[in-house]
Order: C-alpha cells, then structure tokens, then sequence
C-alpha cells in the first residue's frame, strides 16, 4: 500500500430519475483537474424511491453514461456512490466520556434510540465531530446509517457494471462537500443547504463544522413541471423551460409562471421557516442560520434567489458546485453545474482519502 499510486475517484449520483458522473484528475501541480462528466436520464421502473427494481436496465444505463461522456473521458473503475436519501439516515448524537475502543459500542446502543430499523440490518458509520473541551463532556458523534438491503444490491449493481464501489456515502455529506469549503473558516453562524431536486428537496442543516440535521420536503420540481404543463396546457419539456427561462420573474410570461408557482414556493419557505424554528428550539448549541444556499435543478428558477430571501429575511443564494475546485472550462453554464453537487462531492472525497496537498 506504501507504493500504491493515488487513485482517481469515479462520483456517482443515482436518482430515480437521473444517473450523474463527475471525474478528477491530479495535474502535475498537484491540482484537480476535470477529467470526465455525464448525465443520463433514467426511465420509469428502474427505481422506485431508491430501490433497485431493474438491475438490469441499471447496470445498462451505467454502461451507457461512462460510454460517451459529455466532457472528457471516464478513466477509472473506483467509485464513490450515493444512497438513496429516503433511506440513509444521518444525525448528531452524543455519548458520555469514554476509551476509543468502547466508543463503536456505545455508539451501536445509543443508534437503537434514534434510527427506525434495527440496528443489526443496517451498515453504519461514526465519526467524531470535535474534541471536548471540558473534563467529563458528553462526545458528540455524527451517525450515519443505511440499511444492509439497499447498500448491498448498490454494490452487486456497481460491481456488475465493473466498477468498484470504493465508499457509499449518505447525499447530505456529498452536497455539503462541494457546496461549502472543505477548510472552513467560520463556524459562528449555521449554514442551510436546499437541494431542489426532481423527485423531492432536501433540506440540510450545517453548523458547527458538521451535518446537524436534514428533512426531506414533499416538493419536487417534476410536480412543479407537471403542475405548469396543466396549468398553461403545454407540454412537460416547454413547462421545464418556460420554468428555467421564466421563473419568478414578473416581466417574463406575462407575470404566468410567478402566479403558478406561488403556493409552491410559498409553501417551500413555510417549511424552510419551521426547519429554523425547529433547529433553534430542539439544538440549544446551535447558532443562528446566517444563510441559505440553493442547488439541484430547481435552483435555476429566475428569481428564485431573492424571491426566498424576501421572505426568509435571510441571505439567498445559489451555491457554487466548483467552489472547491480549480476552474474547469466545461460546456455547461454555471446554474447547469448545480445539479451536479452531489456528483462532484462525491468525487471530492479523493482529497480526503488520498490526501489534500
């Protein structure tokens, strides 16, 4: 292993609706370079809310997205992969002082309290999330756990399509990565994530150097999609562009999409608004959340940024997916690398495994 080359990794978002690749590269300078990205759509059948229903079909459409990439070119087998986020769960919890070695068992009782399956029919994970600083401090560990089921039919599938699944990691984790600095500076205010997605959004509570809480919120932008289609007698792929060219921009479409989207939206920062609320009442150590940052593809809705922060009265924002990376010249406008945060935080995890220097 001391002479083991650093190895690239391959990141792999699996949705329901959508297969997304991204690959680094080591340049001689020791910076990562983008060496491969692509997207495939997914057809109805394959899943069924993070279920494999069609291996088959799945291993096919993985063939197909390393196949001819729309940047670049695929050029390993490892891979790290994202679970389904309907089915991981990841939460911050904490145990009395003791040995490392006794920690695991600890943690393993402790998980029994919080986590809705048993214990014995899930793989999981801890870390550490900071030192204590007073004698006889409670540890506070982050958790996380996926049931045996759906990470070992991941693995076959991976492994039939000859890649090498080198870690599975819960989708909050990858986001948060490529969103947020992986060396943070600041830790005096809590950061929330919205990752608008097709099928659901996912709402992530950042603070303290850590995931401390995420919900997954019943709006999706296919249903938004659908909903315009309906509403203005369209198509599904006119709805999808009116929504992206349009927005929430009064002037555009004579003020229609603002008047369609309305509820949705405003139903989306009532969530966002009891989230905070919970967050302040149920985590006493938590600080304020000083900013909201969107990705996913419903984040490139026109206005969608200052819309939310009227309401929220709180700094909105789009995320930057390259933040921590090199610029990459890619065909795809900035918005358009959104929905692949979670593709690009997954293949960031080269930097922790292989080492950041």
């Amino acid at each position: 292993m001391l002479f083991q080359p650093r190895q690239d990794y391959l990141g792999l978002d699996i949705s329901d609706l959508s297969l997304r690749a991204v690959q680094y590269r080591r340049t001689l300078t020791g910076k990562l370079a983008l060496s491969g990205m692509n997207e495939v759509n997914v057809p109805a059948g394959v899943f069924n809310d993070g279920e494999i229903k069609d291996t088959g079909a799945f291993v096919l459409l993985l063939k197909q997205l390393l196949a001819k990439p729309l940047v670049g070119r695929f050029t390993t087998s490892y891979t790290v992969a994202c679970l389904p986020e309907t089915k991981t769960f990841i939460k911050v919890i904490d145990i009395p002082p003791m040995p490392t070695p006794e920690i695991p068992q600890a943690i393993k009782w402790e998980a029994e309290h919080h986590i809705p399956i048993p214990i014995d029919e899930t793989y999981w994970d801890w870390q550490l999330v900071a030192k204590p600083t007073k004698p006889n401090a409670r540890l506070p560990i982050l958790l996380g756990v996926a049931p045996k089921a759906i990470v070992d039919s991941y693995d076959a599938a991976l492994r039939q399509a000859g890649l090498v699944p080198v870690a599975m990691e819960i989708e909050a984790v990858a986001i948060t990565r490529s969103l947020l600095p992986m060396v943070p500076t600041d830790s005096s205010t809590a950061t929330m994530v919205i990752d608008l997605g097709a099928t659901r959004t996912s709402l992530i509570v950042f603070d303290s150097l850590t995931i401390q809480f995420t919900v997954s919120l019943p709006i999706s932008g296919r249903k938004v999609t659908e909903q315009i289609a309906s509403t203005l007698n369209i198509s599904p792929e006119q709805a999808e562009q009116a929504k992206i060219v349009c927005g929430l921009d009064p002037k555009k479409c004579h003020g229609a999409m603002q008047e369609i989207l309305h509820g949705t939206m405003d139903a989306l920062v009532r969530s966002i608004g009891e989230a905070t609320v919970f967050y302040r009442e149920h985590f006493p150590l938590g600080h304020e959340v000083g900013e909201v940052l969107l990705c996913g593809g419903g984040s490139n809705f026109k206005y969608i940024d200052e819309y939310m922060g009227e309401r929220l009265k709180l700094p909105v924002r789009r995320g930057n997916a390259w933040r921590n990376l090199e610029p990459t010249p890619t065909p795809l406008k900035p918005t358009e690398l959104l929905p692949y945060a979670t593709a690009i935080g997954l293949a960031l995890r080269i930097l922790i495994d292989n080492g950041n220097d």
